[in-house]
């Protein structure tokens, strides 16, 4: 029998290549909830950079999105990197882009949804495919009604700013705008960015080019390039992940009646997907809210989770979810909700080195003191 869930056919869920041949073993279950499957092309960049064998990457994808068509579930091609260097503008880019559609078209699998963060691309397609509902990243961070104006020849859906997304009579009018005129708005449900976030589109930029990749030990910085690692896993300031934007499983029926699909972020390795799957497609999770959010800052809380359960109830309607983090005075709700929900987390172990640093702890040998 079908499992019931609260939001049927709502979610778009990002494909993932870093476990050959597992991800539609993970994701039947959940097919009735499912709206769509998002996902680049290899050999195309997108917002997420991908390494690996090309052809067998190819071959794996075809054969599941084969799988999604049959069951109903839409197919969504990214294009959404913040960044194609000088190629961004040129003939050569726009054929490389048609290529990829016809490609897929060749196996019956045409996207029904292009999801781009370039106008170039946005038109290119518009042009030749006019059928193909081309959708605004979430990377262009548009934050007005007046944005949408200037871009609606161009897309056909938008996924909401993420920093204006909590906020639900903004939500609200962002929905009667789409509406009005022929469009679809969507949210990305469990983003672990910062609000407002100053370094986002670096951070976006580094990822599309992978950076972790690149960067061998001996290049690459100590420090985290992203300031919500920094903040959060190397100052220990976890008030900053109650200012995010995500969206709680229990409060996604707050945003349903604006909102046409939830995307749910599942692209990165770190990532618990049948977690994240399991949270939201239930409307209900007990566990560790940073296990559900993209990035995950599991063992950056070093011993200490966020207890996703124990949010007050009026998380939402109280506005301190949507409203404060805007232009936060830090007037001490937070602090209060923090109280609430950082608990220590019963299996934690600690890191070699942190488990070294701590047997040494208060050992005086010689001339030196551990403290």
């Amino acid at each position: 029998m079908a499992q019931d869930f609260p939001f049927k056919n709502k979610f778009a869920i990002g494909y993932y290549f870093h476990f050959p041949g597992k991800f539609m073993e993970t994701i039947r279950p959940y097919i009735p909830a499912l709206a769509e499957i998002y996902f680049p092309l290899p050999g195309i960049l997108s917002a997420r950079e991908l390494s690996g064998d090309e052809e067998a990457q190819r071959a794996q994808l075809v054969k599941d999105l084969r799988e999604c068509r049959e069951n109903g579930i839409k197919l969504d091609l990214l294009i959404n990197a913040t960044c194609y260097g000088e190629k961004s503008y040129t003939a050569a880019w726009r054929k490389t882009v048609e290529g990829a559609i016809e490609y897929l078209d060749s196996f019956g699998l045409k996207p029904e949804v292009v999801t781009t963060t370039s106008p170039f691309v946005a038109k290119s397609i518009k042009t030749r495919w006019p059928e193909i509902d081309i959708r605004g990243s979430v990377n262009l961070k548009i934050g007005s009604t007046l944005a949408l104006e200037y871009v609606e020849d161009l897309y056909d859906s938008f996924y909401m700013n993420r920093d204006l997304q909590r906020d639900i009579p903004t939500l609200k009018l962002f929905s009667e705008w789409c509406k009005a005129h022929g469009k679809k708005l969507c949210m990305l449900a469990n983003s672990g960015c910062l609000r407002n976030c100053p370094t986002q589109v670096f951070h976006e930029t580094l990822l599309a080019h992978g950076f972790w990749r690149a960067g061998n030990e001996r290049n690459r910085m100590k420090q985290s390039p992203t300031l919500c690692m920094q903040l959060i896993t190397e100052q220990n300031k976890y008030e900053e992940i109650l200012r995010q934007t995500w969206v709680r499983p229990e409060d996604l029926h707050y945003y349903d009646p604006y909102v046409e699909v939830f995307k749910l972020s599942t692209r990165d390795p770190s990532l618990d997907v049948p977690t994240i799957l399991k949270a939201y497609c239930n409307g209900k999770w007990d566990g560790d809210l940073c296990e559900i959010i993209d990035p995950r800052f599991v063992e950056g809380l070093r011993g200490k989770i966020i207890d996703n359960s124990a949010f007050p109830e009026d998380w939402v309607p109280s506005g301190i979810a949507g409203l404060c983090a805007v232009n936060c005075t830090h007037c001490g709700k937070c602090t209060e909700v923090l109280e609430k929900v950082l608990k220590d987390n019963p299996d934690y172990k600690p890191p070699i080195e942190e488990q070294f640093t701590m047997n040494l702890s208060g050992l005086t040998i010689g001339q030196y003191s551990f403290k």
